[in-house]
Parts: C-alpha cells; structure tokens; sequence
C-alpha cells in the first residue's frame, strides 16, 4: 500500500467514504466535515484473482471506514468496469475475472449506501465543479482512456448511462485492436500499454511508461516522437468532439496523462491546426486535479448522491457546492 494519510477523528453525521476502483490500482478517501481526514493508494497486486483482489477491496474500504470513526452516511464508488444495476461486473477488459462477480459486496461490511458511477464521467463532474466550466471534455489516460462531457452545465450520460467513451472513438482505422474488438480505438493507441510499445518501437529498447515519463523531461528524441504520436491521436478525437459538442475546456488527466506534463501543449497546437475559420476552439489543458480526478468526483457522489449525475445543471444556484 502507498500513499497513506490516515488522521483517525470520531465518526460523524456527514461522513462519507469515495472509493477510484482503476485498472491497476485502488485510491480511497474518507471525508469529515468536508474535510479529507484519511486517503490511501493501494496497488492491485501483480497476479492477483479476483477473489484476492475482491478481499482487498474489502479490507481496504474497512480501515478507511475505521478512520471515520463510524459508517459513513454514503460511499461514492468511481468504477472502472462496467457494474450492473445489482451492483456486479458486466464487463472489464484490462480484468476480465471480475466478470459476474459483485463489487457491491466488500462493500457490504460499511454500513453505508453504495453508489457507483463510471470513472471518467465522474472525473468530468469534478474537473467542471473545480473549474466552473459548463462545458468541458475530460480524457483520462492511464490503463485504460476514458472521457467525460459537460455540456450547458450538465452531465452527458447518454441512454444507458455510459456517454463519454472517448476512448472507443475511432481514430486509426487500420491501426491496433482494441480490447473491446474494434480496430483503432483511441484506446488502443494512447494507453499506457500502447504508449509503452510505441516507445519501445521507436527507442528500438523495452521502454516503460515510467521511462517514457522520464525521457519526454528530458526531452529525448524517442520521446519526444511517441508524445507527437500521442498527441495527433487525441486531437483526432477531439476535432469531433469540436464539432459534436462545442467545449470550452479540455482537461487532460489520469496517472499517464497527468505525468506528460507537455502533453495538453501538444495536443491544442495540433488541434489549431484544424481550425474552421470563425470556429472557437477549447482550451486544453492539465486536469486540476491530476491524477485523481475520478476520486475527486467520487467524494462528490458521496455527498450529495445521484442527483449530480441525473442531467441536473451542476452550477444551478441551488445545487450543491
């Protein structure tokens, strides 16, 4: 485990527990008096089944319910995978074990209301509230790439719930498969894993993406060559979603994207180059919150419930802050 923070404090009547469920990791945080009073990253162990991982999850969601000092009043759950209506895994590429199996049940132990919401519209929902911006893209680059749309101040979920996945759009047709089977998913070219084997093709050396972080600081030419890559990837995508939605401000995120610090760089001077004449285009930039965006948007869930994600308008005047 990493990242601890823990400051132990009596259970209160406004505790809430958010919980970033991710692809190779977990990050909770526990909340009082809105203030965070225990926050902790815990890495998914290498190898590890679903049972041993779901047991992880548990005890893990246990101590930061221990630091609140009582149950939480609700648990905000930004999820990675796919959850059904009863609370089970529907789908989830990067860990397919975890299909059918409940991720509502080493919840069960809290005490708490167990609300779920996909990950990267959850970090949307954040990064809009913190930014104020009522029309915003989010693109969160990590294991997987997920998005999330802000469109006239509310949440676009679309008829099933799940808008936003940006990262399914299309943006080389002839370029590699992607884990949900299309060929040329923006996933496929701009996660970790595929920007790791395009630096590895291009240095012409294995390359993780820890190197590829550490090369592009230091701005070396093999570097620098698979963040063009990345970048032209992404502007192809959001030169649709220019036209599609019209955002003001794009925020780029997720553990890789928020460690290419030159990256939202990249990414608006290659979009500018497609500019319609008369046509706005967004600001690009980091994402506020980093690397946890998703979390951030999880605590949100956590305390004020669903009504966030619903289509009401985040900034209404009577809205929650």
């Amino acid at each position: 485990m990493t990242g601890t923070r823990p400051r132990t404090r009596p259970g209160t009547a406004d505790g809430v527990l958010a919980v970033d469920v991710g692809g190779t990791k977990l990050a909770l945080r526990a909340v009082a008096a809105g203030a965070a009073v225990y926050e902790r990253t815990v890495l998914w162990p290498v190898g590890g089944d679903a049972g041993g991982e779901s047991e992880l999850l548990e005890a893990s969601v246990a101590e930061a319910v221990g630091a609140l000092g009582g149950a939480p009043v609700r648990i905000g759950v930004a999820a990675a995978p796919n959850v059904g209506a009863d609370g089970s895994v529907v789908s989830w590429p990067n860990r397919p074990d975890w299909v059918g199996r409940s991720l509502s049940a080493p919840f069960a132990g809290s005490g708490a209301e167990v609300l779920f919401g996909d990950d990267a519209t959850l970090a949307g929902l954040a990064e809009a509230r913190s930014t104020g911006s009522r029309d915003l893209v989010y693109l969160g680059i990590g294991t997987g790439v997920g998005g999330g749309l802000v469109s006239g101040g509310r949440l676009l979920t679309g008829a099933w719930g799940t808008a936003g996945e940006l990262g399914h759009l299309v943006v080389d047709p002839q370029g590699p498969r992607c884990r949900c089977g299309t060929r040329g998913c923006l996933q496929a070219v701009v996660s970790a894993e595929a920007l790791a084997a395009h630096a590895t093709a291009t240095r012409g050396l294995p390359t993780t993406t820890a190197e590829l972080v550490a090369g592009v600081d230091r701005a070396e030419p093999w570097a620098e060559r698979t963040l063009d890559h990345a970048a032209d990837s992404i502007a192809r995508a959001l030169r649709v979603l220019v036209e599609l939605v019209q955002p003001a401000h794009v925020r780029i995120g997720g553990g890789l994207g928020a460690a290419l610090a030159p990256l939202p760089r990249r990414v608006a001077r290659r979009l500018s180059a497609t500019a319609r004449p008369g046509r706005p285009l967004p600001e690009v930039g980091p994402a506020v919150h980093g690397a946890h965006s998703s979390l951030a948007g999880a605590a949100l869930l956590a305390a004020h419930g669903t009504s966030l994600l619903g289509g009401a308008d985040l900034f209404h005047e009577g809205s929650p802050s």
